[in-house]
């Protein structure tokens, strides 16, 4: 004899595979209508970032800072990308005396942030703890402090953008969709990690207030120095 089971199974199925259509599509609109609105069609290289010239360069250059001196600047390798490193001095002697400054720029206008942070951590070899997420306004970064064999540091990282910055890459994603809806353009961005030496296995609490100030700072010079629209 044969057996006849309730279908609420296969309309529940098939209720499924609509919703995920439904949901496919909306993702693919979202892309696509901002490249049709501004005459970029799919089959076309998408639109380019204005300011990758002059980002480039910081992997040459650096950044200058109010109040602090250059001891070296240098182009590293990092993961396969052209990252500058800076050591800076505080001009007058006020605390923290040093810093450390990581920067990996956009190479090129397709480029989107990936593994930067995992890129940087494996390169110097760090043990990390204390993880924290901080917030000054619109700017967001990741503390931590990384140790290695002979040196401690308290560290900031997040990607640097043209207003404000986060550490996590899906932020970039969603505000380069609007970017490109309401500019026709990409948006710039800039890995950006900065050091603070502390002692061995210090407390980081403290460094805190002294993290949120240098990264504002560095934060501010990009906006000058690199997302600025070029001339």
């Amino acid at each position: 004899m044969a057996l006849s089971f309730n279908s609420s199974d296969s309309k529940s199925r098939s209720w499924l595979r609509w919703l995920i259509v439904a949901l496919l599509a909306v993702m693919i609109t979202a892309v696509a209508i901002p490249q049709y609105f501004f005459g970029q069609l799919p089959w076309q290289s998408p639109p380019g970032v204005a300011q990758i010239k002059t980002i480039r360069t910081l992997k040459d250059t650096g950044l200058v800072l109010d109040g602090w001196s250059e001891e070296l600047q240098q182009k590293i390798s990092i993961g396969g990308d052209q990252w500058s490193v800076q050591q800076l001095t505080h001009a007058n002697g006020a605390a923290p005396e040093q810093m450390i400054i990581f920067l990996k720029p956009q190479g090129q206008s397709k480029d989107q942030p990936e593994v930067e942070w995992i890129d940087l951590q494996g390169a110097q070899k760090w043990q990390t703890s204390h993880q924290r997420r901080l917030r000054e306004g619109d700017l967001s970064i990741d503390t931590f402090r990384a140790w290695t064999s002979n040196q401690t540091f308290a560290v900031a990282q997040w990607y640097a953008l043209p207003q404000g910055g986060h550490p996590a890459p899906h932020h970039w994603f969603w505000r380069d969709q609007t970017y490109q809806w309401t500019r026709g353009e990409r948006l710039p961005w800039v890995a950006v990690a900065i050091l603070l030496p502390m002692p061995p296995l210090g407390d980081i609490s403290p460094v805190y207030p002294d993290l949120k100030r240098l990264s504002q700072l560095v934060q501010s010079s990009l906006a000058k120095a690199a997302f600025e629209p070029e001339s």
